[in-house]
């Protein structure tokens, strides 16, 4: 009888354990993306970067998702300005820049095959934006830039400020950890988004940091 008991309570509590372990290594991977965007961020308003004459100048630094591989990478120093984002001058490998930081998404043991960009089908409410922001359609190669100026903002090829959202979520268990990582291109902001469903109405939802 003992063993007949154990075995239930086995077979009830270890699928909600696999469940907490699958969220809370989901919210991991949105916090580590986090991370490496504000840290792209510091780097571009701390650092400086040596012209061929020896003279500092203000540099930008661009933070890289890969969808492919399920990869983050901080790429820099490249010049600072428009010229940053000059693809015909290679960006985001501008001359003179290396990836200067490398993380995979698939540690703590979660498989990049769960890992998956845009917004869920089904959720209750449809969410579409955050912070002012629809989600980034990410380029052919699978990959979005993000390139922060050296006063941490973030701009296009004409000199204005671009707002970006990714959002992102385990397609193993969608609703529970839908969420998005913000960018406000005038300040450079970045903040972390999940998804809720409103208790008072199940039809209802929203983003909150």
């Amino acid at each position: 009888m003992v063993l007949s008991i154990a075995s239930i309570l086995c077979a009830v509590a270890v699928p909600q354990l696999i469940s907490q372990r699958r969220l809370t290594r989901s919210t991991g991977v949105t916090r580590e993306i986090m991370t490496q965007m504000r840290l792209a961020r510091q780097m571009a308003m701390t650092q400086a970067g040596a012209t061929p004459t020896g003279v500092l100048r203000r540099v930008a630094y661009t933070f890289q998702y890969d969808n492919a591989t399920k990869q983050i990478s901080v790429i820099g120093p490249i010049p600072a300005g428009t010229a940053a984002l000059d693809v015909a001058n290679g960006y985001p490998n501008n001359p003179g820049s290396s990836v200067a930081v490398s993380v995979p998404l698939s540690q703590g043991g979660l498989a990049t095959s769960e890992i998956s960009t845009g917004i869920p089908t089904g959720l209750p409410g449809s969410p579409t934006a955050v912070d002012g922001s629809t989600g980034v359609t990410l380029a052919a190669s699978g990959k979005l830039n993000i390139t922060f100026q050296p006063d941490g903002s973030v701009i296009d090829a004409t000199n204005t400020p671009v707002d970006t959202a990714l959002f992102i979520y385990n397609n193993q268990a969608s609703q529970g950890t839908a969420s998005a990582i913000s960018v406000r291109g005038a300040s450079g902001r970045v903040k972390i988004w999940r998804y809720t469903v409103n208790a008072n109405n199940a039809n209802s939802s929203t983003y909150i940091e």
